[in-house]
């Protein structure tokens, strides 16, 4: 009974030590395509970050629209000068959303125009293991 006892035991850890793996690669793998998309758009490859959205977000946004909007939106923060992850983690449930593998990660982060700036993105990986950009919201102050 103690030999069953242990071999489960033994089991459930290497189960757990699996999935962490797995997650920690799944963490690494999203916030690489989430600082790539936050550069194209940083740097005005607008047309480029909108391909690396979901379809649900293509849904909300024409190719026109999302141009002109994340063209305003840079206008209005400015240049980049730092962005920082402060927290990042991963679910396989969103709450009125399909189950998936998602990542969630928030940074903060400085531009020339604003302050107490925060950036938060959801990333879900597609049926090609490619992670999109599910969702993303940001916060922040002018410093006008």
């Amino acid at each position: 009974m103690k030999k069953i006892i242990l071999i489960i035991l033994i089991l459930s850890c290497i189960t757990t030590v699996s999935a962490q793996k797995f997650t920690d690669k799944y963490i690494k793998e999203a916030s690489l395509n989430s600082e790539k998309w936050w550069s194209l758009v940083n740097n005005g490859e607008f047309e480029e970050s909108y391909e690396m959205l979901t379809d649900l977000l293509k849904d909300r946004y024409s190719i026109s629209s999302w141009k002109m909007q994340i063209s305003m939106l840079m206008d209005e923060i400015g240049q980049i000068k730092s962005r920082s992850i402060e927290e990042s983690y991963f679910q396989s449930e969103l709450e009125g959303f399909e189950n998936g593998f998602y990542v969630i990660i928030n940074y903060q982060v400085d531009y020339t125009k604003t302050k107490n700036h925060t950036e938060n993105i959801i990333l879900k990986q597609n049926n090609d293991f490619k992670w999109n950009v599910f969702d993303f919201n940001y916060t922040f102050q002018s410093l006008e």
